[in-house]
């Protein structure tokens, strides 16, 4: 896990290491990339980034961690609209995780974000039953997201809307709902 201070410092640095990370996706796939790669392109040094992550991993943690704080920032009530909004204007992270097959870094990111958000804590009073519920949110909304680039993010956003229903529907006829 990242554990960054909340000093200026640290926070210059931790973006610089994010940018350098981003820039190297850029140029060549995730598997290839190493912390030194990041370190040249970030210009930190090694101890910086190990003072504020453990791994490669880490990074892009706190970058979907950051990417669902912005989407989540407007006080957006509709959870699916600022989730496929924010994605939909800035899908490169999204690729690079269904790439390299690590969506639960997405799924983890979304669900830390979105129990923190008051619009879903007025819901549920119950601590278990909100976690639960958080889980089953966050699994459908990456789900979809997921399943979008893995199709080539040919469809819009009303098109995985009406997708969501027609899905919804049919669980409700399956009696999963």
């Amino acid at each position: 896990m990242y554990h960054i201070k909340q000093d200026k410092r640290a926070k210059a640095s931790v973006e610089l290491i994010c940018v350098g990370l981003a820039e190297c996706l850029r140029e060549k796939p995730y598997d290839k990339i190493s912390i030194s790669d990041v370190q040249r392109a970030s210009t930190v040094s090694r101890s910086t980034f190990y003072r504020n992550f453990d791994c490669l991993d880490d990074v892009l943690a706190l970058m979907c961690d950051n990417c669902f704080a912005e989407a989540f920032a407007h006080g957006e009530r509709d959870l699916r609209k600022a989730v496929f909004e924010y994605w939909f204007r800035n899908s490169e992270l999204l690729e690079v995780l269904v790439s390299i097959r690590r969506t639960d870094i997405l799924f983890d990111s979304f669900r830390r974000s979105a129990a923190e958000l008051e619009v879903t804590k007025r819901l549920i009073k119950d601590y278990d039953t909100y976690d639960y519920f958080i889980s089953i949110i966050a699994s459908v909304i990456m789900g979809i997201l997921v399943t979008w680039v893995e199709h080539g993010r040919k469809e819009s956003q009303k098109e995985l809307q009406k997708r969501l229903i027609s899905s919804f529907s049919a669980m409700l006829k399956l009696g999963i709902l």
